[in-house]
């Protein structure tokens, strides 16, 4: 290894020193050396869940976020500064691999904490509890095999990290470790291959800390393996020996700093980032790097956003001699990098209450780096709020340094296409030629999560990703019981210098969680290697017999190129070949015009517009050609794209209606009629004065309103009425408004309503506790004391005899006793209506305060099978409101809505054996055992959650000779009285038990 000196007398070409001031070590101690594994190829294989006998359900612990913004007047104040709104103009290649990774099959984890690493020939992937090697065409190699039985400890723990050393030619693993045996816990347990083969033999070794290390995040560097952690004491940064690991050594120093100057996030996971370097390329004696961001919006010291960088320069001979810099402040575009509180999650998912936190306020993993021949490049990704809103963005940022100057700004962006999605838990990184990858989660509240990607290449207009967004998998699920998602993905480049290797989580069904593994190039580096990278004109308008062509062509190789020859088809058609001159620079694009024109005068048709590059000597043609779509536009063409207003709610009324109006045509348009009509009745006509220019959107609100009083459902048509429009195809637009019965407490809680209401609600398998605060409004935006529980689901039985039910609940109003009153109605119809002959229970009082009351629920035997809304409504009777009114308000009290499935099937009750009961054995350091004895045969389930009523985990168990028998390992929870539920997810079994974690 080399050894550096703690007084830095000359600054070398290597290396700009970028503060003064160096400030010693706060900790040097030894990492243990566990001994060499056997190869991991020997290790047992997980198959199933299912199939473990005894399976292991784990908490993965984690320092909780409560992440909300400090300062209201802190920038941007709106919509971020640098956003780009659209998607890139140039065509992306499509994957080289895309290949499912691990998923929740094998693992009893939430979130996965996905993490992976490429090599020559293998990626190797962690989830949370479990290791898959595969080759780089997706096949399987090895596993699934568990992280404790490949790290030795025996634990599966979490956080998981996968790299490549490419230096080295090695893999490196990682996961923490906790116990309530204090020799054990606060451990960082690490393997590094013996060899190239991630399958072989590992040289293991744990380092002990002084506080748990949550969100361990790593880095390959020539001198050192860095590492920092989300720690809520003591040091924060370490430089682990990195050359000790690589040869197995039995003694290997662990030295741990604090970082001056910072000013920690103070809700949110603390996620400072060590440059990782990608590439076989670095400065001599380069100090290793840290990099944090500061948001104004956190208050405190920062007065405006910027990027922190540190050095860390580390003698592991003499570790005393090693030295952390004082900070280097980076000035950056404001960003507001706060999104919603802990535990509420920030975004939304297709039909369900619970959002998903995409996690704001930390550094995205990895942070790479790379050195070109004049310039260190560093990309830094982070999720931002684009507007306000929570639509989240991903700031990159493109940090350079050199032989002479400090770290600075080279370029920043934010990615997010103004689409209504958001974008979030990105990583990027450069290839050798200093093009950018960037693969992402994308969602919305219409958009199941999905993974995608983009990138730029070198010498585009800076801060922008130039190349078209791509899909690597498409979501098809949610998650309904945890905010909990990511918590990170992982991009990471292959030895080759130029593949972009990337995984991520996504929902393949509801609450089963996926992984997916994808990797694609924007260059290969080849000496030949030329294409079309866009087609520029025409676009759509009034096009003409003789229409001129301009490409974009890129060198995507190292060799300047002449004579490159080019077609042209249209429609499928060859309507010209022809020859680039050149030269054409590598690694740079040129623009093309033909010199045949196209016959492109149809007017309404599109025309399908493509060029190829046919180089002889090109190395990889797979990236030849472009396509694009051109439309011959109708003169005048206008239409309604769609109804905005009024949207479906409860208790509406007279509502106004608004349209957007498109204009399809070539020509600016301007006092036309438009109309709208509901349920077919007398339209409302009236006239848009103003202009639209072609391609141009805008808003009309009519000045009649609708009358949409009636509780039901109405179909709204508007459309323009454009006299010498040419295409009435797309002149309408429909939307269905339903006015739903939603009533609403007209008191809020500073008004005493807090005590009112229903706060905490059980039946069957639906348990919901509020703790002291009612007129709970869910969503937030919905109406006052109206909570929509509907993703909350339980199932009830109306066979006779097994349809007598005991919905408990309680109010915290203490002289409520007799006075807050109950009612609750299923909606057997589905007609949103709650009729008085659906009414189950009717203005009941609670006879206690404070305390469960328990009140008789009776399924009508002819109920209709299927899923149903249930309404529960609590309300102070002294008080106005109508406890007999589904649909009323009310001045106390709040309103909620659940979801039950009648079903008429036999349940697992009817199997048990006698009066069998759950059995719960406690063992040592908070494990428990938990055994159910019983014949049934079906699928059995166990949660736990806390006495908030907050599911931590649920998940299937399996059965064994006697009954379903699982092992909780809950060493990693805070002490406390926790529930245990047992089920058959029907709903009409259920098991609980107390359990106190020490």
């Amino acid at each position: 290894m080399k050894n550096k000196l703690l007084i830095i007398l000359l600054v070398t070409f290597s290396n700009y020193l970028i503060a003064q001031e160096l400030l010693p070590p706060t900790e040097i101690t030894k990492g243990k050396f566990i001994g060499k594994t056997a190869a991991l190829r020997d290790q047992p294989i997980i198959t199933s869940n299912k199939s473990l006998g005894v399976s292991e359900i784990t908490i993965v612990p984690n320092n909780l976020r409560g992440n909300r913004k400090i300062n209201d007047q802190a920038l941007p104040l709106g919509a971020d500064p640098i956003t780009q709104f659209a998607s890139g103009q140039f065509r992306m290649l499509e994957t080289e691999a895309n290949f499912g990774g691990g998923n929740s099959s094998q693992s009893n984890f939430t979130p996965p904490d996905p993490s992976g690493a490429v090599g020559p020939d293998h990626y190797v992937q962690g989830i949370n509890s479990v290791i898959n090697i595969f080759d780089k065409q997706g096949t399987l190699l090895l596993g699934p095999v568990a992280l404790g039985d490949f790290l030795g400890n025996g634990q599966n723990e979490g956080d998981p990290i996968v790299m490549y050393d490419q230096l080295a030619d090695r893999f490196f693993v990682s996961q923490f470790q906790t116990s309530t045996v204090a020799s054990l816990n606060n451990i960082l347990v690490i393997g590094v291959s013996e060899t190239p083969d991630p399958t072989g033999a590992y040289f293991i070794y744990q380092f002990q800390l002084d506080a748990f290390p949550d969100y361990p995040h790593y880095a390959v560097w020539p001198d050192a393996y860095y590492l920092t952690a989300n720690k809520n004491q003591g040091n924060t940064t370490y430089a682990l020996d990195r050359a000790a690991m690589l040869a197995g050594e039995d003694t290997v120093t662990l030295v741990g700093f604090n970082l001056p100057g910072i000013v920690r996030n103070p809700g949110t996971v603390f996620s400072p980032e060590p440059a990782n370097l990608t590439g076989f390329s670095f400065p001599e004696d380069a100090p290793g790097y840290i990099v944090y961001l500061q948001d104004d919006g956190w208050g405190g010291a920062i007065t405006e956003d910027h990027l922190k960088v540190w050095e860390l320069d580390v003698d592991f001979d003499e570790p005393g001699n090693s030295t952390v810099s004082m900070p280097l402040e980076i000035p950056v575009a404001p960003f507001d990098s706060v999104f919603g509180e802990f535990g509420e999650g920030d975004l939304a998912q297709p039909g369900s209450n619970q959002k998903i936190d995409m996690i704001g306020g930390v550094i995205s993993y990895a942070a790479n780096y790379r050195s070109f021949e004049d310039h260190n490049s560093w990309l830094i990704t982070f999720n931002v709020d684009v507007d306000g809103n929570d639509r989240s963005g991903i700031r990159w940022t493109e940090l350079r340094n050199s032989d002479t100057e400090p770290w600075s700004v080279f370029q920043q962006g934010t990615y997010a296409p103004s689409d209504g999605k958001s974008r979030f838990m990105g990583s990027g990184a450069m290839d050798a030629q200093g093009n950018i990858g960037l693969a992402f989660n994308v969602g919305s509240a219409n958009d199941f999560i999905g993974i995608r990607y983009t990138g730029r290449f070198d010498g585009d207009t800076a801060g922008e990703m130039t190349l078209g967004e791509a899909i690597i998998v498409q979501g098809s699920g949610i998650q309904t019981f945890s905010n909990r998602f990511g918590d990170y993905s992982h991009l990471t480049m292959d030895p080759n210098d130029f593949s972009f290797w990337h995984t991520a989580e996504y929902f393949s069904a509801t609450n089963f969680w996926d992984t997916q593994i994808a990797s694609f190039r924007l260059s290969d580096g080849f000496t030949n290697d030329v294409g079309v990278i866009a087609i520029d004109s025409p676009v759509d308008g009034i096009l003409t017999s003789a229409e001129t062509i301009q490409v974009a062509v890129r060198n995507f190789g190292t060799d300047p190129q002449v004579d490159i020859p080019i077609s042209l088809s249209i429609d499928g058609v060859v309507v010209a070949n022809e020859v680039i001159a050149g030269p054409i620079a590598p690694n740079s694009n040129s623009s093309y015009e033909f010199t045949t024109t196209a016959d492109l005068s149809v007017q309404g048709q599109s025309y399908l517009i493509a060029a190829e590059t046919s180089l002889a000597t090109d190395q990889a043609p797979v990236n030849n050609n472009a396509v694009k779509t051109v439309t011959h536009l109708f003169e005048n063409d206008l239409g309604v794209v769609s109804i905005t207003s009024p949207e479906s709610a409860g208790g509406l009324s007279q509502e106004t209606v608004v349209i957007r109006i498109k204009n399809f045509g070539a020509n600016t348009q301007s006092d036309f009629e438009v109309q709208y009509a509901v349920d077919g009745g007398t339209a409302v006509v009236e006239t848009f004065t103003g202009a639209i220019a072609p391609g141009a959107i805008e808003d009309f609100t009519f000045a009649v309103q609708a009358d949409i009083t009636v509780f039901t459902t109405y179909q709204l048509e508007a459309r323009t009425n454009s006299v010498g429009d040419q295409d009435p195809s797309n002149d309408a637009a429909t939307t269905e408004v339903t006015n739903s019965c939603m009533p609403r407490a007209t008191e809020p809680n500073g008004a005493g309503c807090q005590a009112d209401g229903i706060k905490q609600f059980i039946l069957n398998t639906i348990n919901v506790d509020d703790g002291g605060d009612g007129c709970n409004t869910e969503p937030t935006n919905g109406p006052q004391g109206y909570a929509d529980r509907t993703d909350l689901e339980t199932t009830l039985s109306n066979v006779a005899g097994q349809n007598e039910y005991v919905l408990q609940a309680r109010h915290n109003y203490d002289a409520g006793a007799g006075i807050e009153v109950l009612s609750v109605w299923v909606d057997f119809n589905d007609d949103g209506i709650f009729e008085q002959s659906e009414q189950l229970i009717q203005g009941v009082p609670f006879p206690g305060a404070n305390t469960l009351d328990s009140f008789d629920l009776v399924i009508p035997v002819d109920a209709p099978l299927g899923s149903h809304t249930l309404r529960a409504k609590a309300i102070d009777g002294a008080e106005p409101g109508d406890i007999n009114n589904p649909c009323s308000d009310f001045r106390f009290g709040e309103v909620q809505d659940y979801t039950v499935t009648i079903d008429d099937t036999l349940s697992i009750d009817d199997f048990l054996q006698g009066t069998t009961d759950l059995v719960i054995t406690s063992l040592e350091d908070n494990q428990f055992d938990i055994q159910l004895p019983t014949d049934y045969d079906g699928q059995v389930y166990v949660g736990v959650s806390n006495l908030l009523g907050q599911q931590l985990t649920y998940k299937a168990i399996a059965r064994g000779n006697d009954g379903f028998r699982v092992l909780l390992n809950l060493a990693n929870l805070p002490t406390g009285v926790y529930i245990v539920t047992v089920n058959d997810q029907s709903g009409r079994f259920t098991k609980t038990k107390k359990i106190i974690v020490q």
